[in-house]
């Protein structure tokens, strides 16, 4: 899995498909959408069942989305919402090849404030188990 998986799952869904990217930001876009992958914890053990790898079918990611989006804060928490429920209570979902079990967005996105330039920015991680 992916974070190209996961683009081409999302961008054609969501409200402006071309405003989304991976691993970058534009601070000086007033409608965005930044996919960015958590790390592991370095001391965090890799995922391997007992059997090893063979006996290994699945996995998990975590993905960080940057929403940045216009500087009225209702309609930027309303497109929040619609981002988030996109993920919500979703299960079997075709990302790119990759097969997810079901996708955890949190209990609803994180607000950020409002930048520099007054645009209102929010946050959503969410969490995504795949089959291997």
């Amino acid at each position: 899995m992916t974070l190209e998986d996961l683009y081409t799952w999302l961008a054609p869904q969501f409200t402006r498909p071309d405003a989304v990217r991976i691993g970058s930001l534009d601070s000086r876009a007033e409608r965005f959408l930044a996919l960015y992958e958590v790390s592991r914890d370095a001391g965090t053990p890799a995922r391997i069942c007992l059997g090893g790898p063979d006996c290994t079918h699945w996995d998990e990611m975590t993905a960080r989305l940057i929403l940045r989006w216009g500087k009225a804060q209702p309609e930027a928490e309303a497109e929040a919402r619609r981002l988030w429920r996109l993920f919500y209570g979703k299960t079997s979902l075709l990302m790119g090849g990759t097969l997810v079990l079901f996708a955890d967005p949190g209990a609803a996105p994180r607000p950020l404030g409002k930048g520099g330039d007054g645009v209102f920015e929010y946050e959503l991680r969410v969490r995504l188990v795949y089959k291997k």
